[in-house]
């Protein structure tokens, strides 16, 4: 395995002539705190992810394996998922205030304005799906 690329373990959950589904327990930094169960941040959750099947190699269901991605290709998530949000959210504070607009609604528009943007990731779903491909190692 190599440093430039983000890693996962999971569990082969189904599988199609094109596509393998992965399950995977996605843990936050905290996850492996040793006074996690004293907080109520600590955060575990499964996910299932879609991975192109390799043409060369036999999988079956209920296998372990590893699922990974490169390192750019999870920062660019992170930036489409957590920067671009927080820049629209902020942007749109500042000109509502500079409008005068009541804080309660100014807060209700900036995170309204949300909206058309998730739109919009939603129907580039496809077109992104190319770009943010995971490898089974």
């Amino acid at each position: 395995m190599t440093t430039d690329r983000i890693s996962h373990s999971g569990i082969i959950t189904k599988i199609t002539d094109n596509e393998i589904e992965i399950k995977i327990l996605s843990k936050s930094a905290c996850g492996t705190c040793h006074v996690k169960s004293a907080c109520n941040i600590a955060e575990m959750q499964e996910k299932n992810i879609l991975v192109p099947k390799p043409k060369d190699k036999n999988y079956t269901v209920g296998q372990a394996v590893n699922v990974s991605m490169t390192i750019h290709q999870g920062n660019k998530a992170v930036i489409y998922a957590y920067l671009i949000p927080a820049i629209i959210v902020i942007a749109m504070i500042f000109i509502l205030n500079a409008f005068s607009i009541k804080e309660g609604l100014n807060a209700l528009i900036s995170v309204g304005c949300l909206i058309p943007y998730y739109f919009i990731l939603y129907l580039l779903r496809n077109k992104l799906k190319g770009k943010f491909e995971y490898d089974i190692e």
